[in-house]
């Protein structure tokens, strides 16, 4: 079990407890400054889902920094009960945890997002996938965060409905932000 700080908004600084489970890697610090500089301080009036939430880190980034709403989604029971734990302890009333499986959650959701988190598991081979069957839940002008392995092949979004923002490597990791655009059948 460790610790980690939250970066920016009304809770910076305020630390929340991760349990060390399989497969769990929060979003590193510097990863998340960079981030949030991309994005703006301020996410006021956004609407942010989580998916693969895990820590739930990226979430209560967003809501720190004045997101509307925050939906987390995770399949891991001990990973949601952990996180339910840390928005006691903090407080926030704007994020919604549901535990299902990203692409069952995706399937299944009538909402939108302006802001949209995909960090699934390194391990796994879900990125692609998902990536692929969240273009309806994103509001057109909003963005798509993905991070990943240095050593996973990744496909990019479909540049049909996403234009490229930015992207960097850390260590082993790759981030980058992408933007949906306006197709002239919507």
């Amino acid at each position: 079990m460790g610790q980690i700080r939250i970066t920016g908004g009304t809770h910076r600084s305020r630390k929340i407890i991760v349990d060390d489970q399989p497969g769990l890697r929060p979003t590193a610090d510097r990863v998340r400054e960079t981030l949030f500089n991309w994005l703006g301080h301020n996410l006021s009036g956004m609407a942010v889902l989580d998916l693969y939430t895990g820590s739930g880190m990226l979430a209560l980034e967003a809501a720190s920094r004045q997101a509307a709403s925050v939906v987390c989604v995770d399949n891991n029971p001990k990973v949601i009960q952990q996180l339910k734990n840390n928005l006691n302890v903090l407080g926030f009333d704007t994020i919604q945890v549901v535990q299902s499986t990203a692409k069952a959650f995706c399937e299944n959701t009538s909402s939108s997002f302006d802001l949209i988190f995909l960090d699934p598991p390194f391990d796994g081979s879900e990125m692609a996938a998902i990536s692929d069957i969240i273009t309806p839940l994103a509001e057109v002008g909003g963005c798509v965060y993905r991070e990943y392995g240095a050593s996973q092949m990744m496909t990019p979004m479909n540049e049909q409905f996403w234009t490229p923002l930015k992207t960097k490597k850390a260590g082993q990791v790759i981030f980058e932000l992408w933007q949906k655009r306006q197709v002239n059948n919507e």
